[in-house]
């Protein structure tokens, strides 16, 4: 569909107008150059009332007194043309506006490439505007309707229905869609939408993605485990999307963790809302990745009702917390703990409470914590979202004083409904962590050779390495399935051990899958490695291999756990492959 521009509309509208002051011109020189008509041709009835009357007659393409008329004064010539030619526009536009509606749907079940976004809520909107600002032809499925204006406003064709109803899908033109998104208000509504997808694509819909959006962050972990455990289904790529997690993936990047002069980062976060468990797990990925040593973990305070159980259950699921962070939970509000603990200073406070309007008001009314915080009090917010701009909008303007630039509103679900960041599926931010676990190990054993190039931020890793993360994260699930595993939502602090047999067979059918790649990527057996030349020494059957490349891939095998626990997950053993039956879990 393409898009209309800004001038076009005001074309539109100045068209408009210019119809309707055409209209109240006619309608005056019609009624002047009647009663003019009636002067000089001394005819009989010459009331207001019959005049008016003739005068509207004029719109229809005829007045009575008119139909012998040879000779007429100049406003009434003007005024019988100027009529019809309004009520010719009127009559078009009507004609569009009945026929907009079929229009609309043949549009909808003809398109090709398209984006489908469904629900009635927030997320479901702004990720529609988003996409349809981008260009991206976009079909929004509502359970209730959506105005023509709004449709129009927005560049979006609309389908009314139940996005579950297979049908309703039909008619959006999913068979021959890009990408469909189910972002109602309800979890299970939308793993319904993603199922009723799935019976909709044919086999002919290769490459096409659904994403569905879990509100609640360990169902959507649950999810994804089940997702990865199995081969893609035909023409069918899905995965599932926390918004909250996406919200701190985009405030990170936004605002870095940097050690400053050498300092520690010692930040609070406080609040019961999901936002910030996913905030403490991200922030030490990121600072595991950036800080200079192992022994140098970021100091956290965790403010909450009940913080030490729900810190305690957040540990026992992500092991990265005790590895980068030093956090201590206090079971309190944020009055209370500055009041307690004088001494107590921050870089940077978030407030993640899900009541957004009492995270507002702790960050305007705290104000010992803006003395006690040298950075910013950071306060997520959907709902609230529309006070963003009051505290400053993109242009510097401000209606709310930020406290000497203190007080920070992040819109988190307007900055996560990115169709790019959401395209980061699961297999991505595996791969994502397979590479970062790479780079902490060699800057822990810098004696070891590596290349350079490949010790850098993932949004800086040339294609050709992504890709083959992207493999080897993709591999996992045929990995664990030969070995009569799983993965679930990890649930306790225990690991995983492989066997010795199991990681050399793992190590060698990693070698295999990183052979046929190489090799199909143009790579051909050197004695030294060439990157220019594409040559490798590397491309041998597993027994001719050198020690130290066999060792590179046990090492890669022996990581799975620890990735996979990064990620929130947890390696179970269902099955022994060689005996064919059902093991304990482990």
């Amino acid at each position: 569909m393409a898009v209309t521009s800004v001038d076009g509309r005001r074309t539109t509208t100045v068209v408009r107008l210019a119809f309707v002051a055409l209209a109240f011109v006619a309608l005056i020189l019609g009624y002047i150059g009647l009663d003019t008509y009636f002067v000089e041709q001394r005819l009989e009835g010459h009331t207001f009332l019959n005049v008016a009357y003739f005068d509207l007659q004029l719109f229809v393409l005829g007045s009575d007194p008119l139909q012998n008329a040879t000779s007429l004064p100049p406003t009434l010539q003007v005024a019988r043309f100027a009529a019809p030619a309004v009520t010719l526009f009127a009559l078009a536009e009507a004609a569009r506006l009945l026929l907009s509606t079929e229009f609309s749907r043949f549009r909808t079940r003809r398109a090709r490439g398209h984006a489908i976004v469904c629900g009635d809520s927030t997320a479901a909107a702004t990720l529609a505007r988003n996409l349809a600002r981008a260009q991206r032809r976009t079909v929004l499925i509502r359970s209730r309707p959506i105005g023509p204006l709004a449709t129009r406003r927005e560049h979006l064709l609309s389908v009314t229905g139940d996005a579950t109803d297979p049908d309703v899908l039909r008619g959006a033109g999913a068979a021959h869609a890009n990408v469909i998104y189910a972002c109602t208000d309800d979890s299970a509504t939308n793993v319904a939408i993603a199922a009723a997808a799935g019976r909709v694509m044919g086999d002919d819909s290769v490459g096409t993605a659904v994403y569905a959006q879990i509100h609640d962050p360990d169902r959507a972990v649950a999810l994804q485990a089940r997702r990865l455990g199995v081969d893609d289904a035909p023409g069918l790529r899905l995965d599932f999307f926390n918004l909250d997690q996406l919200a701190v993936q985009v405030l990170l990047a936004d605002r870095p963790l940097e050690p400053v002069s050498g300092a520690i980062p010692r930040l609070l976060v406080a609040g019961d809302a999901p936002f910030a468990r996913a905030l403490l797990v991200s922030l030490a990925r990121d600072w595991r990745l950036r800080r200079t040593g192992p022994a140098k973990r970021i100091v956290v305070d965790f403010v909450r009702p009940d913080a030490p159980a729900a810190l305690k259950l957040l540990r026992s699921r992500y092991s990265i917390l005790d590895q980068a962070c030093t956090i201590t939970a206090y079971d309190t509000d944020v009055h209370t703990l500055l009041a307690e603990r004088p001494s107590l200073t921050y870089d940077d406070a978030y407030l993640c409470y899900q009541d957004e309007e009492y995270s507002l008001q702790v960050a305007l009314t705290a104000y010992e914590l803006w003395h006690r915080v040298a950075g910013t009090v950071l306060v997520p917010v959907d709902r609230l979202a529309g006070l963003t701009d009051a505290f400053g909008d993109e242009h510097g303007r401000r209606l709310l004083d930020q406290v000497h630039g203190k007080i920070k509103l992040f819109p988190k679900h307007a900055a996560a409904c990115d169709p790019d960041l959401i395209a980061e599926d699961l297999v991505e931010r595996l791969a994502r962590l397979i590479h970062e676990r790479y780079v902490v190990a060699c800057r822990e054993h810098p004696d070891e050779p590596t290349d350079p190039a490949a010790l850098v931020e993932w949004a800086a890793l040339d294609e050709e390495r992504r890709a083959s993360n992207r493999s080897q994260a993709d591999s996992i699930g045929a990995k664990l399935r030969a070995i009569g595993c799983t993965i679930v939502a990890r649930s306790g602090p225990g690991e995983f051990t492989l066997s010795t047999e199991e990681i050399e067979d793992l190590a060698q059918a990693e070698q295999q899958r990183w052979a046929r790649e190489a090799a199909a990527a143009g790579w051909r057996y050197g004695s030294v490695r060439d990157p220019h030349a594409r040559r490798t020494p590397y491309l041998l059957d597993w027994a001719e291999l050198p020690d130290e490349r066999r060792e590179k891939d046990r090492s890669a095998v022996r990581d799975l756990p620890a990735i996979l626990a990064d990620a929130g997950f947890q390696i179970v053993r269902i099955a022994d492959p060689q005996l064919g039956r059902t093991a304990e879990l482990v």
